[in-house]
């Protein structure tokens, strides 16, 4: 987990910079400066010689510290046994006991609490040693800790994060066991609201989830703004996590985000820009992580659907989206179904199983923008949106199977025929005409599906001419007809 990593930073390597940094002129002690070296015979031979064990380099690390960096448990076993101090700490806060954990060297930290190293002492950003452990995965390290009495209600300083939720956070599912075996508290919250089980389910750790829930994570616990475990796992993609999720008792319908996972799962959310042959990012990055469903969406949105998700559930609030397009490139998605997004999206089995469990095909948006019209075009974008023609096609075709009206209209006058002009399908322009599609259906400017073609369809060349699908349009009967300066008000989006 990302963010755990960057609460821990690496204290190691930061010893090491600065220490490395030191000039010439600040001379090391010879010890320090054979531990640094990982030169063990040499520490032999300076403790044998009583050497200081806890003198200093100018930092603050002592030759302790450079043998627990090093992992180098012989060359500690040397300086504890002669006095070296386990809990000095350098000009940065970090012990070497610190330093073991970021290892996850459990002989190390085991050793070092013998030595008398304090288990429960906090750095400046809240970091315990029990954190660092939980983080780096050892279970032998962090049942030593356990053992020598480290507590576990200590939390970072930036996010609020417990040792838990280091160890959900990094999918550590045996050293999660263990430390809510010895008592943590599973039901603990982060700065921003999120639980453990949030946690475990934006890094799809199915065996972790199951086990906090075990322990009594409440399956439905949200976060402030409404985001629950099943919403998290839904829109990461995570399949089977969501549907253990509802195994377990979670709410489909929840919906204090203003969408369901229903919603979520039934629509897509990634453009050309995010998808696969978008933007390429790192692993963590929200665009590739936040898109769609893209492995068992068909069983996510079944299971959803047989856990008693609402398949006429309304939008309140979309999700956020990634794209440039607005004003007449989009439609609002206020009020619409989980069904009218799988239209949107061109998902043909999507669509069937939500017909099946009683969708209704006809139900639009708050601006009466139909399923049929979006799966036609209406609300795409050119250069952005990524739904292939011949899904929008089949979409299209099902939604006038199952008896959604060709010639609905929307609050602003728009048809099905205005969306397949303005995405220059012939194919599905050819459909709904064959359907009845009214050729000259005007919208509340007097636009019609021809002069959408003819002046404004593409989003990056809005002056570009109607190629195939204008005169595919006039052939059929089209209206040339059009208001004063319409084509060039279309184009600049002054008309809607």
């Amino acid at each position: 987990m990302r963010d755990n990593r960057e609460i821990a930073f690496g204290c190691g390597l930061l010893l090491l910079a600065m220490a490395t940094g030191v000039s010439a002129a600040q001379s090391e002690n010879a010890l320090v400066a054979a531990a640094k070296a990982q030169d063990h015979a040499a520490v032999t031979a300076l403790v044998a010689g009583h050497e200081n064990v806890n003198v200093s380099q100018p930092d603050g690390a002592t030759a302790l510290h450079w043998a627990s960096y090093w992992d180098a448990l012989d060359t500690a076993l040397v300086l504890l046994d002669a006095g070296a101090e386990a809990n000095a700490v350098n000009d940065y806060g970090v012990t070497p006991l610190a330093l073991a954990c970021d290892n996850g060297s459990a002989a190390m930290v085991t050793r070092l609490l013998q030595g008398g190293a304090d288990p429960n002492v906090v750095r400046s950003t809240g970091e315990t040693p029990v954190m660092t452990c939980a983080r780096t995965g050892n279970l032998a390290a962090v049942d030593a800790l356990l053992t020598y009495g480290a507590e576990l209600s200590g939390t970072d300083t930036l996010y609020g994060q417990t040792a838990l939720m280091w160890a959900a956070g990094e999918g550590h599912a045996e050293v999660a066991r263990l430390l809510v075996t010895r008592g943590a508290d599973v039901q603990a919250r982060t700065s921003g609201g999120y639980t453990a089980l949030l946690i475990a389910a934006r890094e799809d750790e199915r065996d972790l989830a199951g086990l906090l829930l075990d322990a009594g994570a409440d399956v439905n616990a949200s976060a402030p703004d409404g985001t629950t475990a099943l919403l998290v796992a839904t829109v990461r993609g995570h399949a089977d996590l969501a549907i253990l999720l509802l195994e377990r008792g979670a709410n489909p319908n929840s919906a204090e985000t203003g969408y369901t996972a229903l919603h979520w799962a039934a629509g897509s959310w990634h453009t050309e820009l995010t998808g696969l042959r978008g933007i390429e990012t790192g692993r963590d990055d929200e665009w590739r992580s936040m898109n769609e469903v893209r492995v068992g969406k068909v069983r996510l949105v079944e299971a959803l659907l047989a856990h008693g998700a609402d398949p006429q559930a309304r939008l309140v609030s979309p999700p956020p989206q990634f794209g440039f397009a607005s004003g007449r490139f989009r439609v609002s998605l206020i009020g619409a179904t989980p069904f009218l997004l799988a239209a949107m999206d061109g998902n043909l089995d999507v669509m069937r199983a939500l017909a099946a469990a009683g969708a209704d095909p006809a139900i639009g948006t708050e601006e009466q923008t139909t399923p049929v019209m979006v799966a036609a075009g209406l609300g795409q974008v050119p250069a952005e949106t990524r739904v292939q023609e011949r899904d929008s096609l089949a979409a299209v075709r099902l939604a006038l199977e199952l008896g959604a009206d060709v010639n609905d209209v929307n609050q602003i006058g728009r048809t099905a025929l205005h969306g397949a002009a303005h995405i220059r399908s012939d194919a599905i322009v050819q459909l709904l005409v064959e359907h009845g599609a009214r050729i000259n259906a005007a919208d509340v400017r007097g636009i019609t599906p021809l002069m959408i073609a003819e002046g404004g369809g593409h989003i990056l060349l809005p002056g570009l001419g109607g190629g195939t699908t204008a005169d595919l349009l006039r052939a059929l009967g089209g209206n040339e007809t059009a208001p004063p300066n319409s084509t060039e008000l279309y184009s600049q989006g002054a008309i809607r």
